[in-house]
């Protein structure tokens, strides 16, 4: 009796072949849910994109509805530095930021103080700024970015000097076509002129400068008011991608010819600067804002003629609504 229950025991065991097969069959499940966990995981993340981009053209719209409708300009000259861009001047109109801007007149720039609202009338790189400009607004990252320009990481400025801490934004202003490049032509075959977009490198004085809807007669649904440019940091050393910075407005075109102007290499985006392609860490290609307040999932493979019309307010292209 005893040698037949030591020999029913082992018959309840596994074998060496039965465990490897099991092992080959969950790695093997393993192995073929994990691209799909990780495509849900992306189109999460694609979706948060989509709506950051959403809530920037919800306050466009209260900015515009405040101004006569008129765009925000792409920047503000003040004194004699590129102070402030589009990124700034509507942060009142958009929910759940805790930094705000403002005109108030700044006794002291160099003056470190505990206020943390940014003082447009001041330099974005004064003491005075440091505790809005270092402040991440996550409205403007996007949780896809993976890759970093290596003057940028964890989304601030990692880089010394004076940029050293600041909050990076992985969104552009669209200024148009790249106007100096003689491959960018428009559908008459002309190249195309300076700041045919909606948020232009223009110096202008005051915020009832932008541009406004009227003026975008292409459409507002078939013109690119933001596209994602992620990952930049000083953007070559000009703080390209700092969301207080007056730079994060850009030519979409690169001067080489050869480069797409949807996700080339990052060599070949981060530092292009003024004149920038497209660019997201988004698997297949970038979104990007319209004037009308609703976003556009830009694939890769569109061709160079449909992007540059999306670029342009008023180059009077047709569009059949299939990009």
């Amino acid at each position: 009796m005893l040698l037949f229950c030591t020999q029913q025991k082992r018959r309840a065991g596994f074998s060496v072949i039965e465990v490897l097969v099991a092992a080959a069959v969950v790695l093997l499940l393993v192995g073929l849910l994990l691209p799909v966990v990780q495509r849900v995981r992306e189109a999460g993340r694609r979706l948060s994109c989509q709506n950051n981009l959403k809530q920037v053209g919800l306050a466009t719209a209260q900015f515009a509805s405040v101004h006569r409708g008129r765009m925000p300009p792409g920047r503000i000259q003040k004194g004699n530095f590129k102070t402030i861009s589009w990124s700034s001047f509507f942060l009142e109109f958009m929910d759940h930021v805790d930094r705000q801007a403002t005109w108030e007149p700044v006794a002291d720039a160099e003056l470190v103080t505990d206020d943390t609202r940014l003082f447009m009338n001041a330099d974005f790189r004064s003491p005075v700024n440091h505790k809005a400009t270092t402040t991440k607004i996550r409205q403007y990252l996007c949780p896809s970015v993976s890759r970093e320009e290596s003057s940028r990481h964890n989304d601030t400025i990692s880089e010394s000097g004076d940029f050293y801490g600041m909050a990076c934004i992985d969104y552009s202003g669209n200024s148009g076509v790249n106007p100096n490049e003689a491959h960018y032509f428009d559908h008459h075959g002309h190249p195309y002129p300076s700041n045919t977009g909606v948020l232009l490198l223009q110096q202008v004085s005051s915020l009832s400068q932008g541009i406004p809807y009227q003026a975008i007669t292409d459409g507002l649904s078939k013109t690119i008011l933001i596209f994602e440019y992620s990952g930049v940091g000083l953007g070559g050393g000009q703080a390209r991608g700092v969301w207080a910075s007056g730079l994060n407005c850009n030519y979409v075109g690169h001067t080489q010819r050869n480069v797409s102007l949807i996700n080339p290499l990052p060599v070949k985006a981060w530092k292009a600067g003024p004149n920038v392609p497209m660019f997201s860490d988004h698997p297949g290609g970038v979104n990007a804002l319209m004037c009308d307040g609703s976003v556009r999932y830009l694939v890769d493979r569109t061709e160079n003629h449909v992007v540059l019309a999306l670029l342009t307010r008023a180059s009077g292209e047709v569009m059949d609504g299939r990009y």
